[in-house]
C-alpha cells in the first residue's frame, strides 16, 4: 500500500494583531474542522493573523515550485494556523488520508483537489507546503506523498482545509494548515466617485482595491459591483473623461503570463462597465501590465497583495 502525502487546512479565528502561544495553537487545532489521527504528536506550530496562502489545486508538473504552477493554485486569504505532526512510523498514510477525507465530508466539506503519489505531479515536493515549511520532514520521493484541498462555505467566512502527508526515512509527517476567509470589508476599500475624482486631478491614476477575480482566472466576482458603480458614476458625472483600465499583478508565475492575465481582466472590467453599467466603451481602454509596475515588494504577502490591483490612468 502506498505512503501518501495528505495536505489540509483546517480554521482557527483569530483576534487582529493578536497571536497564540504553540501550546495554544496546538489546543486550537484539537477544536478544528476535523480532528487529527490519534497517534499523532505535534511537533510544531504556527499562526498568522492574516496570510495570502497558494492553495494547490491541480497537478504540479511545471518547474519553479509554486512561482512556476501559479496556474495550479488559488490564492486564499486570511486567518492561518499550521500544526506539524509526527505520526507512527507504521502509519499507512492511505488510510490516513482516507479517514480525513470522510471526516471533512462529515464536517461539510467539499473535496478540492485530492492526489497521491506520482498523481501529484512530478514536482509537487518542492511546491508542496510542507517542504516550503520543513525541507527535512517532508523531502521523499513522490510516491510518498498524499495532497488533499477541501472547502467549506460559511457566513463569516470561507474554511479552506489542506493536507500534507509524507513518509520519509525519518518516519512518517503531517502537516496541517488551516485557514479562514475574512470576509472582505467592502466598504473599506472600496473608493467613491468622490475620491477617484480627486486623485485622478492630483495624480493623474486612482488605485482601486475593490474589484475581485479568483486565482489565474479574469472573471469579475460579484463583490466587485459597489466600486464598478461608483466608476460608473464618476464617468457619467465627467463626460469628458476617458480613462486607461490599467490590470496590475503581483510576480507570482512567468511575466508573460501575467501579462496577459492582467490584459484578460482588465478587459473584464471594461466589459462589465460597458455592458452593465452604461459606460460608453469608447471612453475606456484595457491594459494589462503584469508585475512591472509595483507598490510594494513581491518579497512579502503583504506586498504581493498591494500590488495586486486595478488602476485607472487618465487618458
Amino acid at each position: 500500500m502506498i505512503r501518501s502525502v495528505t495536505r489540509f487546512l483546517v480554521i482557527v479565528v483569530f483576534s487582529a494583531g493578536c497571536l497564540t502561544t504553540p501550546a495554544q495553537a496546538q489546543q486550537d487545532t484539537s477544536k478544528a474542522a476535523v480532528d487529527p489521527p490519534t497517534h499523532a504528536k505535534p511537533v510544531g506550530s504556527d499562526e498568522q493573523a492574516f496570510a495570502t496562502y497558494p492553495l494547490i489545486t491541480g497537478r504540479i508538473a511545471q518547474r519553479g515550485g509554486i512561482n512556476g504552477n501559479i496556474s495550479a493554485t488559488r490564492t486564499v486569504e486570511g486567518a492561518l494556523s499550521r500544526a506539524t505532526y509526527e505520526l507512527a512510523d507504521n502509519a499507512e498514510i492511505d488510510e490516513i488520508a482516507k479517514g480525513y477525507a470522510q471526516r471533512l465530508g462529515t464536517a461539510g466539506f467539499d473535496i478540492l483537489y485530492e492526489c497521491e503519489g506520482a498523481d501529484c505531479g512530478p514536482t509537487f515536493v518542492r511546491a508542496s507546503p510542507g517542504y516550503r515549511v520543513s525541507s527535512s520532514r517532508f523531502r521523499s520521493t513522490p510516491e510518498s506523498q498524499h495532497y488533499l484541498a477541501a472547502r467549506k462555505a460559511d457566513s463569516s467566512g470561507d474554511v479552506y482545509v489542506g493536507i500534507q502527508i509524507a513518509a520519509t526515512n525519518a518516519g512518517v509527517s503531517a502537516q496541517v494548515d488551516t485557514l479562514r476567509v475574512k470576509p472582505r470589508e467592502i466598504g473599506a476599500i472600496s473608493v467613491n466617485a468622490a475620491q477617484m475624482a480627486n486623485d485622478l486631478d492630483t495624480k493623474g491614476r486612482v488605485a482601486l482595491y475593490g474589484i475581485f477575480f479568483n486565482t489565474d482566472s479574469a472573471e469579475v466576482k460579484p463583490e466587485s459591483r459597489p466600486t464598478l458603480s461608483e466608476i460608473a458614476k464618476l464617468m457619467a458625472e465627467r463626460p469628458g473623461l476617458r480613462l486607461l483600465v490599467v490590470g496590475h499583478t503581483d510576480s507570482r508565475g512567468t511575466f508573460d503570463y501575467n501579462i496577459d492575465l492582467s490584459q484578460r481582466r482588465a478587459g473584464a472590467v471594461v466589459d462589465l462597465l460597458a455592458g452593465r453599467f452604461g459606460v460608453e466603451r469608447e471612453r475606456l481602454k484595457p491594459w494589462g501590465v503584469g508585475y512591472s509596475v509595483p507598490r510594494a515588494s513581491n518579497n512579502s504577502d503583504v506586498g504581493k497583495s498591494q500590488n495586486r490591483r486595478v488602476e485607472l490612468v487618465v487618458w
